[in-house]
């Protein structure tokens, strides 16, 4: 609901919802999406007071159920709790969708997802109907579906500020894992994060040094790749992989060579079309953008490598970026 008549300026146009809970309690939220009626409080609060990670711990040590609705500036997303684990999630985020995680993964062809998903009459139904065209293993959707969920508690740790509800409902629509240990996706979320910022460290120096730096760590990934047979699927993973995410904007039509590198005048040419709102340096935004492209490939390939060569590969190329 909105509040009409004579309101506190901070609170004119924002939304708010009243809650079912012992004493009524009126929040404000970024967000038009509703709590369902008579939706009873668990908790409730300030993201910026109380950080994700603290609610998690809260929830899994309690071994509290219900619906987790994290309204960030981003988006609304959504973790379902049975008993302290997750059980499922969601995100308005296209790109953080489980089609999407599944066609970023090289699981799935964009064009299969999409039609699937309209038949299915909801995204989340189309990975069980891949299933059944035998366009995907059950191993296939259930690497998806985890790392769906690794992506929907990445990217709430990334939120700093907004708002939360623990509700007392299920959401059966949202229900998509028997029960993942919510700390284990905690603390996954905050190792891919880590990662990030060790790899942002390699864009102090000059862009066309950081590019080529980040261009022998993707050809080293690419060629491991295709010793393992997994070339092309891996070219397939990487297709659109600069469309998926509103991060990466500078290079949306950019693609990799067969050779498994970006070619360097474009990239640059690139750089300088970045808009003036942008206040990074160029090797700033280059290292941000390319660090989240090369933890995905690396991710992509590991489907189809050895786990010691996985490994050994993981540890070169980001060793290689920090050192350049």
């Amino acid at each position: 609901m909105r509040l009409d008549g004579q309101v506190d300026e901070r609170h004119r146009e924002h939304c708010y919802a009243l809650l079912d809970s012992p004493n009524a309690l009126l929040i404000g939220v970024e967000d038009e999406s509703e709590l369902p009626e008579g939706t009873a409080v668990i908790l409730a609060g300030d993201l910026s007071r109380i950080a994700f990670s603290e609610l998690v711990s809260l929830i899994a040590h309690g071994r509290l159920s219900g619906v987790l609705r994290i309204y960030g500036r981003s988006a609304m997303r959504m973790v379902v709790f049975g008993e302290g684990e997750v059980h499922g999630a969601a995100s308005e985020r296209v790109n953080e969708s489980l089609g999407e995680v599944a066609v970023r993964m090289g699981l799935l062809e964009r064009e299969d997802m999409e039609r699937l998903a309209r038949e299915a009459g909801d995204p989340r139904g189309a990975g069980r109907l891949a299933v059944a065209r035998s366009l995907l293993s059950e191993r296939d959707l259930w690497n998806a579906v985890q790392e769906h969920v690794t992506t929907v508690f990445q990217a709430i740790l990334l939120e700093k500020h907004g708002a939360f509800v623990l509700s007392d409902e299920s959401d059966d629509e949202t229900l998509t894992v028997p029960g993942l240990s919510a700390e284990g996706l905690l603390m996954e979320g905050v190792r891919r994060l880590d990662e990030l910022s060790v790899l942002r460290s390699g864009g102090d120096g000059e862009p066309a040094r950081v590019l080529a730096a980040f261009n022998d760590a993707f050809r080293d990934i690419f060629a491991t790749a295709a010793d393992a047979g997994a070339g092309a699927a891996l070219h397939r993973a990487a297709e659109s992989v600069f469309e998926d995410d509103p991060a990466h904007a500078v290079f949306r039509r950019l693609r990799f060579t067969p050779s498994g590198e970006l070619p360097a005048k474009r990239v640059l040419a690139m750089l300088e079309s970045r808009p003036e709102r942008d206040d990074r340096s160029a090797s700033e935004l280059l290292a941000d953008s390319l660090s989240k492209v090369m933890l995905f490939l690396l991710f992509a390939a590991g489907a189809h490598l050895d786990p010691a060569v996985h490994r050994e590969l993981h540890s070169r190329v980001k060793a290689r970026v920090a050192r350049d």
